[in-house]
């Protein structure tokens, strides 16, 4: 009975962390800027990212949500990224601009304990 009870446990852990992933946090100005990207040039950027998604056959839907924000007096479109997608969008970037590379380089650090 109590293996039972400690599965579910896992289960419900295992839901929460993945409801927490899924989480629109980031907006992509934000990651682009702190990238020493303009949002023009990040286009392509957020093009590559959520191709990498639909390759992966992960939801583009969920992870990449169109918005609009007012700034310097016009507004602006932006997207809505969970942690996934900005993680994709940082590896899609221009490895050649020096925020980039850094970023990426950071990434791996982070993964690998480097």
């Amino acid at each position: 009975m109590l293996q039972s009870v400690d599965y579910l446990d896992e289960i419900l852990e295992a839901q929460h962390r993945h409801e927490q992933e899924m989480v629109l946090t980031y907006y992509a100005s934000e990651v682009l800027e702190a990238l020493d990207y303009q949002m023009n040039e990040g286009a392509e950027a957020i093009s590559r990212a959520m191709r990498a998604c639909a390759a992966l056959h992960v939801s583009v839907e969920l992870h990449f949500k169109r918005t609009y924000c007012w700034q310097e007096d016009q507004m602006q479109a932006d997207w809505l990224l969970t942690p996934l997608a900005s993680y994709f969008l940082i590896v899609n970037s221009d490895p050649s601009h020096p925020a980039v590379a850094r970023a990426q380089l950071l990434l791996l650090k982070q993964r690998y304990s480097l």
